[in-house]
């Protein structure tokens, strides 16, 4: 009788962890039904013209690619000082070869915008988050070409500060747009690049300073999703 007892007690222990796994997988299916997630998927793609350098040097390289003309913008995640970005392979390896040409060695570092995911109220916001990026881009363009239009002498001061100037109004747009709340990180990264827009209008425009903030716009748009896990 003890035996029917014991073995009918574990039957029914049995049933009840087996019951209360099946209704736990449920929960969790259901919850994750319910949850709200979304894919970005950006798809721009930079190619950043680069000189080494290690931690000692990064400061002297940087400043030296600044002298001779390049943005020398510091990218320590590569140990490397970026001296200018281009959209299209070619002119970066063609730039590449003149440069390694007349001594001076660098290389080119490709970078691509990776897809990233959004969850909850997050998913709700990919739409904007979407029209951020490719408004960085396409700012950051536009400042490509000023940047060359001053070094050919084909765009004067004031079209050169008429483009950072915009640059700066459409990213003062941005922030108006996104508010607060789930943009709150990616909005100090906007300030960021407003503040340094404002500082080159100021003064005197030079192709260098203008690609530097072409550079940060293009990293800004590869890294967005960092703001938004």
């Amino acid at each position: 009788m003890r035996v029917h007892l014991k073995r009918a007690g574990a039957t029914f222990f049995a049933a009840l962890l087996l019951f209360m796994i099946v209704i736990g997988i449920f929960l969790a299916v259901f919850q994750c039904k319910g949850k709200k997630t979304a894919t970005v998927s950006l798809g721009q793609k930079y190619f950043f013209l680069v000189r080494d350098c290690d931690t000692l040097t990064a400061g002297v390289v940087a400043g030296d690619s600044y002298l001779a003309g390049g943005a020398g913008y510091l990218l320590e995640e590569e140990d490397a000082v970026v001296l200018a970005c281009y959209y299209k392979k070619t002119d970066a390896t063609f730039v590449e070869g003149t440069m390694s040409a007349n001594g001076v060695e660098v290389r080119v570092l490709e970078r691509e915008a990776k897809d990233f995911y959004l969850n909850g109220k997050k998913a709700e916001a990919k739409g904007l988050i979407e029209a951020n990026a490719q408004t960085l881009d396409e700012i950051s363009r536009i400042l490509y070409d000023a940047a060359n239009g001053l070094e050919r002498s084909s765009v004067t001061q004031e079209g050169a500060r008429a483009a950072v100037t915009g640059a700066v109004k459409s990213l003062g747009g941005l922030l108006t747009e996104n508010g607060e709340g789930t943009f709150a990180l990616w909005n100090v990264v906007l300030r960021r690049a407003m503040r340094r827009g404002r500082e080159i209008a100021a003064g005197i425009l030079f192709s260098k300073d203008l690609r530097y903030l072409q550079i940060e716009l293009c990293l800004a748009v590869l890294s967005i999703g960092e703001y938004f896990r």
